[in-house]
């Protein structure tokens, strides 16, 4: 199956289902017979701009983000307000904590920004680590992302 058709799949699939996991996706699509791995339906989200929202049963689904006019940063503050539980400062590392599934969500905003206080990221399910060359510069980090958020979290 092409690039291309997946992703209109999968467009259909979120539009008509609420679906909340990437495995989830994953197996609606096998379930369709369509084969794909988790890195390729990464991938996918991010080129179909696809985000986090709240669903009706108090948990979260993917969306079709609209609004392409918004800069990354933008869109890294809208996920930062929507799914972030806490961040916290620890020496040259910023460790922010998502509601789980969304660890990555932030991992890639963050690595599409050319911040100069990162070094890297390291993401997983629900939490995602932000290196720093230093405790200064992962002070910087921490406060971007709190202001990002509108609130001042625990460090």
């Amino acid at each position: 199956m092409k690039k291309s058709e997946r992703q209109m799949m999968i467009k259909q699939m979120v539009l008509n289902e609420e679906i909340s996991t990437q495995d989830e996706l994953l197996n609606k699509l096998k379930n369709k017979g369509i084969d794909a791995t988790q890195a390729t339906i990464s991938r996918d989200i991010k080129e179909l701009n696809l985000v986090k929202t709240p669903s009706a049963n108090g948990g979260t689904k993917y969306t079709i983000y609209q609004n392409n006019q918004l800069t990354i940063e933008d869109k890294l503050s809208s996920t930062l307000r929507e799914v972030v539980d806490n961040i916290t400062q620890v020496q040259f590392m910023n460790v922010v904590k998502t509601i789980p599934g969304n660890a990555h969500v932030i991992g890639a905003l963050m690595d599409d920004i050319p911040f100069t206080e990162v070094v890297g990221t390291v993401a997983g399910n629900d939490t995602i680590m932000i290196i720093s060359k230093n405790e200064t510069e992962a002070t910087k980090m921490y406060n971007y992302l709190s202001e990002r958020m509108n609130t001042t979290l625990k460090s």
